[in-house]
């Protein structure tokens, strides 16, 4: 459940603060590295992000950038 006060990001606020490019987080969803069903999606199909969300993708990249 999410708190009331915590901020939400879109795509491009993600892309932006971790400084990659778009492609590079269509490759962590497209290699299930990252799932879809983990992250809030509104009505729209669009996926929100949170903070935690933003740690999590950061850490999935630092992964994937050792191997």
């Amino acid at each position: 459940m999410q708190a009331m006060n915590e901020k939400l990001y879109t795509l491009t606020d993600v892309l932006r603060i971790l400084n990659i490019p778009r492609h590079k987080i269509h490759y962590l969803f497209d290699s299930r590295k990252l799932k879809k069903e983990a992250f809030f999606k509104m009505p729209n199909g669009h996926i929100i992000y949170r903070e935690s969300d933003i740690q999590k993708i950061r850490e999935v990249l630092f992964e994937v950038q050792a191997k």
